[in-house]
């Protein structure tokens, strides 16, 4: 079945620093982050032990930051995905080839934080090879953004529609879904939605064809023509608040709207109408229930099919992220300084 494995004695170190949420507040300038010193974790039977090279702050992980009650609260690692080099197995035939690759990881054991110098995953749900002659540290946002830019591609595309909206597109997964449609063949558009000139302007320069600016007065008239015009019958909504509900007004009778984010906040300004009378559909969209839906032999084709796009799109550019490297013990102070600063064209990475 294969036995535990490592590489040469005395490359592990016994210890290892990992960031920690130590408050939580609503108030994201109160909240409080330490780092710690901890035993390097053991990876167990069908594990791998993985030396991190880098990991991203994405919104999914501070998000958290604000959502966790206070109250009786026990600090916690922190972070979701990162990249690195395996360097011990906790035995098992998963693990037998993995020794000593590159790869991006995912689905971390509870009590874990991609923030971490060592972690330890399923070496078939949370560790997936990057290519060979990939930088280690590139693959530090393989799977949150790339990944759910495929699936919203695809759930669009199964859609039957012709067209489909993407709001917060100047994001970085923004960027990512214009490319990678523009490498499409199936011939389905996307229009995206933006708040700037500025974004307008990056969009366009990435070969977009078609961007709605949230900051001109006709903006949803605009809106509506291209849906007409297009065929955009379902829309794909990042930012919530009162824009899920005006895409509901815009997409047509039978439309939908899939929300995958909370920019903005709470659902606002929803029309009954739409969904009673115009069989209008609102549901939430989450990557790993779309990558897991229809059981464990649906799931593992879609995965390596999406696993596929997204390592070759690290090589040649539509998957890729630009980043503004930071380290443990600064990434707070950053990622406050990069939210006043706006975060389009960046995301901070934890280089470790």
């Amino acid at each position: 079945m294969g036995a535990s494995q490592s590489l040469p004695a005395g490359s592990i170190p016994e210890t290892m620093k990992r960031l920690i949420l130590v408050k939580p507040d609503k108030d994201m300038e109160k909240v409080s982050m330490e780092v710690e010193e901890v035993p390097v974790p053991k990876p167990g039977p069908g594990q791998v032990l993985i030396k991190v090279a880098a990991a991203p702050v994405n919104p999914s992980d501070y998000g958290v930051w604000t959502r966790s009650n206070p109250e009786g609260f026990e600090s916690k690692p922190v972070g979701h995905e990162g990249c690195g080099v395996v360097v011990a197995t906790g035995g098992g035939f998963s693990t037998m080839s993995l020794l000593g690759k590159k790869v991006g990881f995912v689905n971390l054991p509870r009590g874990q934080g991609s923030y971490s110098e060592y972690v330890t995953v399923d070496a078939m749900r949370g560790a997936f090879v990057m290519p060979d002659d990939l930088p280690t540290e590139a693959a530090a946002s393989f799977f949150v953004n790339p990944y759910t830019a495929y699936g919203i591609l695809e759930t669009a595309k199964a859609s039957g529609t012709k067209a489909f909206i993407h709001t917060a597109a100047a994001s970085q997964l923004g960027q990512m879904l214009v490319k990678l449609q523009s490498k499409d063949t199936s011939g389905i558009e996307l229009i995206n939605i933006v708040r700037r000139d500025e974004q307008v302007e990056i969009l366009k320069q990435l070969g977009a064809k078609y961007v709605i600016n949230t900051s001109e007065e006709n903006w949803k008239q605009q809106l509506k023509s291209l849906v007409k015009d297009l065929g955009a019958s379902v829309a794909f909504d990042a930012v919530a608040g009162e824009m899920t509900g005006d895409l509901l007004d815009v997409v047509p009778k039978k439309g939908k709207v899939w929300v995958y984010g909370v920019l903005a906040g709470n659902l606002a300004g929803i029309n009954p109408i739409n969904l009673i009378y115009h069989h209008k559909k609102l549901e939430g969209f989450l990557l790993t229930r779309w990558l897991m839906a229809g059981g464990v032999l649906r799931a593992l084709p879609r995965i390596r099919s999406a696993t596929s796009v997204v390592a070759a799109g690290l090589q040649d550019g539509w998957s890729r992220t630009e980043f503004k490297d930071t380290s443990l013990e600064s990434m707070f102070a950053d990622f406050l300084q990069l939210r006043k600063d706006g975060f389009t064209n960046k995301k901070l990475r934890i280089r470790f």
